[in-house]
């Protein structure tokens, strides 16, 4: 059951926001700058709502410098890579962008050889985690936005220990009214994008990009 912070009608309410905001901005097409604004609309929303379950007493445990679910297998919306190519692109040096750029070829040419389940279990940090802390954080896709835990030595099990991957050792608690509104809003994003005339099918955030990145080597 909904708690009163996460009343059903202010889930639909949430949901029906993303989804016509999705929908109506994708659909005057899919301009990096819209596609950014699209990430940071809905890492405001979770983020929000996050804060609002912690001032009630949730205990929520992710905190800067615990960094287990960046090393996670990640899908991406096509307009979620758009944004995080665009914050690549204008939001970092050329220095740091290049090194980034770099990892992200090295860590899809990886997963090209692995199996889904392989992936998830073989613990590849993400091309954008940067001393512990996300570099692309403001234009973070919502699968990671929406990610969080009661536990971080469940998650540290979990990342130490791969094989409880799928397991009860190795679950992650969470809170449900997080995961119930987190899951709507990705729903919503899904519509939206399929409203839109778009591809609501998500792809790993690694081979995502570097399609991206090959798409500015021929253009």
């Amino acid at each position: 059951m909904l708690g009163m912070k996460l009343s059903r009608e202010h889930l639909n309410a949430a949901a029906t926001a993303t989804f016509e905001h999705t929908a109506t901005e994708l659909a005057k097409g899919g301009e990096p700058a819209t596609c950014a604004a699209l990430c940071r609309r809905l890492n405001r929303a979770i983020d929000d709502e996050v804060a609002a379950v912690t001032n009630a007493g949730a205990a929520i445990a992710c905190a800067v410098g615990c960094d287990y679910c960046c090393h996670l297998r990640v899908g991406v919306f096509p307009h979620e890579a758009v944004a995080l190519h665009e914050h690549l692109r204008t939001r970092m040096s050329s220095a740091d962008a290049a090194v980034i750029a770099q990892r992200i070829r090295a860590n899809a040419e990886r997963i090209d050889g692995l199996t889904v389940e392989q992936h998830r279990a073989a613990g590849i940090p993400c091309a954008f985690l940067v001393e512990q802390r996300c570099s692309a954080h403001e234009a973070r896709p919502s699968a990671c936005a929406t990610h969080h835990s009661l536990s971080r030595e469940r998650c540290e099990h979990a990342f130490r220990h791969p094989a409880d991957i799928g397991t009860p050792r190795g679950s992650r608690p969470a809170l449900l009214e997080l995961q119930v509104f987190g899951s709507a809003l990705i729903e919503a994003t899904q519509a939206g994008c399929k409203a839109a005339g778009r591809s609501g099918e998500q792809v790993e955030l690694h081979q995502a990009m570097r399609a991206l990145l090959e798409r500015d080597e021929h253009t």
